[in-house]
């Protein structure tokens, strides 16, 4: 366990003292590696036995414990973080590379012949995205009418749903229930349905008319554990917008001919 993981698990056990010798520490973590003991308690300005009782009260045997998890720390922290930083770029390279060979005709199509558009986002970061989704497509002269709120919305929403219309749903993990339930009554009712999952096979996938799969990478460092990166989400909408602006274009030159 990280050392901060630690003294936040002990925080009710740490006094004034402690609280500064650990606020020093995480300051000056490469220094902390190398000092002594009686180095540590001189900068700290406290006493020796002061950096016993910390050590002891994150559950630890002693100062020569304390500096061993320092230097494991900054050991991880120095190695995975140029690799990470390749794993996501290359994600986005190969996503972008992806999206450019791709047209997303169908998709393009839906959108173009839906009566209306509805756009969903089943969390926070989705909802986000259901956001820019609408604020891009204005560029196409689309109004998309975001589903905000929780069941009581989505009820309402399905009243005045018809065939002809089309839903855009955003959901990372496409399994939610009121995700599912909400597709299953789309479905009932001939609705289309565009999901936007991750790139992995899952229900709301299964159930939509076309799908939008986007490659998420979960990465971490000694201080944050398994963060998913979404901006691939946010790039495919308007990547998928271009997409559909030059389908439009060839729409309406079909149209004069």
């Amino acid at each position: 366990m990280a050392i901060e993981d630690l003294v936040r698990a002990n925080y009710r056990k740490l006094n004034e003292n402690d609280l500064h010798i650990w606020k020093y520490i995480d300051n000056h973590r490469e220094e902390c590696c190398r000092c002594t003991i009686e180095e540590l308690a001189k900068n700290c300005n406290v006493s020796r036995t002061t950096i016993l009782r910390f050590a002891k009260k994150l559950s630890m045997d002693g100062f020569s414990e304390l500096k061993i998890h320092m230097k494991m720390e900054r050991n991880k922290k120095s190695i995975p973080i140029r690799n990470i930083t390749k794993l996501v770029c290359d994600d986005y390279r190969k996503r972008i590379d992806e999206m450019e060979k791709n047209e997303y005709t169908n998709i393009c199509r839906c959108i173009y012949e839906a009566k209306r558009i509805f756009v969903y986002g089943s969390g926070a970061v989705q909802s986000f995205v259901a956001k820019e989704f609408k604020r891009a497509f204005l560029s196409a002269k689309i109004c998309m009418n975001l589903i905000e709120g929780g069941k009581g919305e989505r009820e309402l929403i399905m009243d005045i749903l018809q065939e002809g219309d089309l839903v855009i749903i955003v959901s990372l993990s496409g399994e939610s229930n009121h995700v599912v339930e909400f597709a299953k009554s789309l479905r009932m009712k001939d609705v289309k349905i565009i999901s936007m999952t991750k790139l992995k096979n899952n229900t709301l996938a299964q159930m939509r008319d076309e799908n939008l799969y986007i490659n998420t990478s979960t990465v971490g460092t000694s201080y944050i554990q398994n963060y998913e990166t979404t901006t691939l989400f946010f790039m495919t909408v308007e990547l998928l917008l271009i997409k559909y602006l030059i389908y439009q274009e060839k729409r309406c030159e079909e149209l004069v001919f």
